[in-house]
């Protein structure tokens, strides 16, 4: 999970993409400390929770929050079809459920969004993202992404839940805001504080 993060954060670093990886899972937003139990208690024994597991009963404190990506194997490579967008979500980024990212989302943005999704599969693991919010309609604002691995009905890694908690500091603050919550959080554990990168402040 580290070096997923590592990995990602090296590849916005040479890309310029405003964005960073935690994999510590140092929540700002509380609330997704318990999305990340409601996943752990969905799993169960298996490596990863079946999306039916994620029940909208489960969910219900985060539904408007959410939305959820599927990749598909198609002949020009993988694609990622959105399945499903809470309605805080759609505001901000409009509903594209039932669409092609390659087909709604700013060419220059595809790359990094895709990348977030592929490594969360590849990690196998929840994993925090931070990210200024590019969209075809809002550069402006930042947000905490929460993005939680699921398998489809046959069992394949081969979708991601994604929640979300907007704010309207601009990027540049923001990031630091979250660099230094995140380094005060992990000086009280020696452990954990390796996991500390150079934030992403590229515009």
């Amino acid at each position: 999970m580290i070096q997923v993060a590592e990995l990602y954060n090296a590849r916005a670093q040479a890309k310029g993409w405003a964005t960073y990886c935690d994999s510590s899972l140092s929540f700002h937003h509380a609330p997704f400390h318990t999305l990340i139990g409601i996943w752990h208690e969905a799993r169960g024994a298996a490596p990863l929770p079946p999306r039916q597991a994620m029940t909208a009963r489960r969910l219900k404190d985060f539904l408007p929050d959410l939305a959820l990506y599927e990749r598909l194997q198609t002949e020009h490579g993988h694609r990622h079809r959105c399945r499903l967008m809470g309605m805080r979500v759609a505001r901000f980024y409009g509903d594209h459920t039932g669409k092609v990212v390659q087909d709604f989302m700013p060419p220059q943005n595809v790359t990094r969004f895709c990348s977030a999704i592929d490594d969360t599969m590849d990690a196998g693991v929840p994993l925090r993202f931070l990210a200024r919010t590019d969209s075809a309609n809002t550069d402006f604002l930042s947000a905490e992404y929460c993005l939680l691995p699921l398998t489809d009905a046959q069992g394949k890694a081969s979708m991601v839940m994604i929640a979300i908690s907007f704010s309207a500091v601009p990027w540049e603050s923001f990031i630091a805001q979250m660099q230094q919550l995140l380094n005060g959080a992990q000086a009280k554990s020696p452990a954990s504080a390796a996991r500390v990168c150079d934030p992403i402040t590229a515009m």
